[in-house]
């Protein structure tokens, strides 16, 4: 009996098919790739940028730290030599209405304080924002002229034991309290904003 020749089988695999099956296997190797090198790139930017926000930050706590010390030391020789108003009231009365040493009143004429009136004859003019029934407003007003940071602080430390302490305070909450109460600012959160601001740089540490 004759045998019978077997068939070759045909190739069931596609040219054409194989050839798109490659290029869309580079077309993916290539995609990842790219995306890898885009999300390398965000990476890197992201991370200048968080430097440089940390940077800023950093200078920004430096030139904060400064001025606090600017402050805090004559501020603490004037409490050690008359006991009356504490090293902490100062330091923040001093951020608070000089803006950390930037305004024009403190450059020009040594006034941290916001005091008005004159001192031994001397007295400027500037802006100053007033509240009046609870709405604020411009106005220019005299402000004390000082010849140097301490006797600013000597004499702010005299007003406020003349017109504002009536007793010894050794609390600076208490202090922030009397100097709203008797009308040493028209801000009606001024008491608030003190307080915050020795509890946020523990301003108090200088007290003792």
């Amino acid at each position: 009996m004759a045998k019978r020749r077997r068939k070759k089988r045909k190739s069931t695999t596609n040219p054409a098919m194989a050839t798109w099956i490659f290029v869309l296997i580079l077309l993916v190797l290539g995609g990842g790739l790219l995306m890898r090198g885009k999300i390398k790139t965000v990476m890197q930017a992201t991370h200048v940028e968080q430097t440089s926000y940390s940077a800023g930050n950093n200078d920004e706590t430096a030139t904060q730290q400064k001025f606090i010390k600017k402050i805090a030391a004559p501020a603490v020789r004037v409490y050690q030599q008359n006991g009356q108003v504490l090293p902490s009231i100062v330091i923040a009365q001093a951020i608070l209405e000089s803006s950390w040493g930037t305004s024009a009143l403190f450059v020009q004429a040594n006034n941290p304080f916001g005091v008005k009136g004159s001192y031994q004859g001397k007295t400027k003019s500037f802006p100053t924002t007033e509240y009046v029934n609870g709405k604020k407003i411009k106005i220019h007003a005299n402000f004390r002229d000082y010849p140097s940071l301490t006797a600013a602080i000597l004499d702010h430390d005299a007003l406020l034991k003349e017109s504002y302490f009536k007793q010894t305070v050794t609390d600076y909450r208490t202090a922030a309290k009397l100097l709203q109460s008797n009308g040493y600012a028209t801000d009606p959160d001024y008491a608030k904003k003190l307080d915050n601001v020795i509890a946020t740089y523990n301003l108090n540490q200088y007290d003792t």
